[in-house]
């Protein structure tokens, strides 16, 4: 099983960091992440899932 940072996990999903948190507290089905002492571990694969079911927002040209 391979764990990643949050700076990680963000990089799959394309996101930054703050957003993994958003997703987890506000996203039912998101990936829990687990806790090693202080720090929070994802795992990757069930990010990976996830991402599949819940595709990135793409920003249109008239986006800023």
């Amino acid at each position: 099983m391979e764990y990643l940072t949050t700076k990680q996990a963000a990089e799959i999903l394309g996101v930054d960091e703050r957003t993994v948190y958003y997703y987890a507290r506000d996203h039912e089905d998101f990936p829990q992440p687990k806790r090693f002492g202080r720090t929070l571990m994802w795992e990757e694969q069930p990010l990976r899932e996830w991402r599949v079911g819940h595709p990135a927002k793409q920003r249109g040209a008239d986006d800023h």
